[in-house]
């Protein structure tokens, strides 16, 4: 499409934390109260977390303005500086440095937006002098397994090396064979889209690569073909309310999927895509988090709105982190 590489990296950093920050008010929120608090196209911009014309429930911890992101991308920074700092460095060396980070966050006073259990309890362990390898909560498949893993994918030339460290950053958090499938499918996902493979066969090459070695995972990927047929209301809701619903992505392989039905739906506009992901039931700054990530990588910093480069939070910092690891990258 033209864009170059560096572009297309940078603007999956800043794409990531652009769809979290529109998902993030949303959280929590069914599509019907946000739509009649906010109007029938629901979130269309930045707003505040705990913005007047919201009602029950209400996100706890305190209000942030508009364009304020979530712990998925502060880990996702975390991930990404490891990256920069040590990525062509030993594997281990690297997994101990993004533990240490995570820890880093997790005891520091900007980690106030609703972190996961699985993520607090694991980094308490960490702190605590549990080794990373075995810090993962046991059964545990939440989607901060892989909201936090589009980097890998920008930055490594191997697609199987990127895979593989997605998993075992994976297992620093979360101990579940779905969630390990998860985080690599969403660096492949990225590793794909940044060398601008279309999105319906970026979905087709994640399920050949990582389809066999979890059931759950099995289980959403299955479901995907037909639901690319089907309307979002009807899609990212709920299991159990229809059979192609891809779930409301608190768990690794709905959020996956979830945000990459956003992009087969959307493939050529990164607005329409992560407000698609955004306006979601359930976890709805994850997997606009990672529909940001996926349509930054495939579409460059340059197809997002100004306005919301403009807006984030920290946005000139996200700008040069997604600078330093497209020179950094493998």
């Amino acid at each position: 499409m033209g864009e170059s590489v560096a572009d297309r990296v940078a603007g999956a950093i800043v794409g990531l934390a652009v769809g979290d920050a529109l998902g993030y008010p949303h959280e929590f929120r069914t599509v019907a109260q946000v739509r009649r608090e906010l109007g029938p196209d629901g979130i269309t911009d930045f707003v505040r977390v705990k913005d007047p014309h919201f009602t029950r429930p209400y996100i706890l911890g305190p209000d942030h303005p508009p364009g304020t992101f979530t712990d998925d991308t502060q880990m996702s920074v975390c991930v990404a500086e490891a990256l920069v700092a040590g990525g062509r460095g030993p594997r281990d060396a690297l997994l101990d440095d993004m533990a240490r980070r995570f820890v880093g966050w997790c005891f520091s006073p900007d980690n106030n937006r609703a972190p996961g259990e699985a993520t607090s309890t694991a980094c308490e362990r960490l702190r605590d002098g549990v080794p990373r390898t075995a810090s993962g909560v046991e059964g545990s498949k939440g989607a901060g397994a892989n909201m936090r893993v589009v980097p890998v994918g920008l930055y490594y030339a191997d697609p199987d090396e990127a895979a593989e460290v997605a998993r075992q950053q994976a297992d620093i958090t979360h101990h579940h064979p779905a969630a390990r499938e998860a985080a690599a499918a969403t660096a492949l996902a990225a590793w794909l889209l940044v060398r601008d493979v279309p999105p319906v066969a970026v979905a087709d090459e994640v399920r050949r690569r990582c389809g066999g070695r979890s059931p759950d995972f099995d289980e959403i990927a299955g479901r995907f073909d037909a639901a690319l047929a089907r309307e979002p209301d009807e899609v990212l809701v709920r299991r159990d309310r229809s059979a192609v619903a891809l779930g409301e992505g608190w768990v690794a392989e709905e959020a996956v999927f979830a945000a990459l039905y956003c992009g087969c739906r959307a493939p050529d506009s990164f607005r329409d895509a992560v407000l698609m992901a955004a306006n979601t039931d359930g976890d709805s700054d994850t997997v606009a988090t990672l529909a940001g990530g996926f349509l930054g990588a495939r579409l460059g910093l340059g197809a997002i709105p100004e306005a919301w480069r403009r807006g984030l939070e920290r946005s000139a910092d996200l700008h040069d982190l997604g600078r330093r690891l497209a020179a950094a990258r493998g």
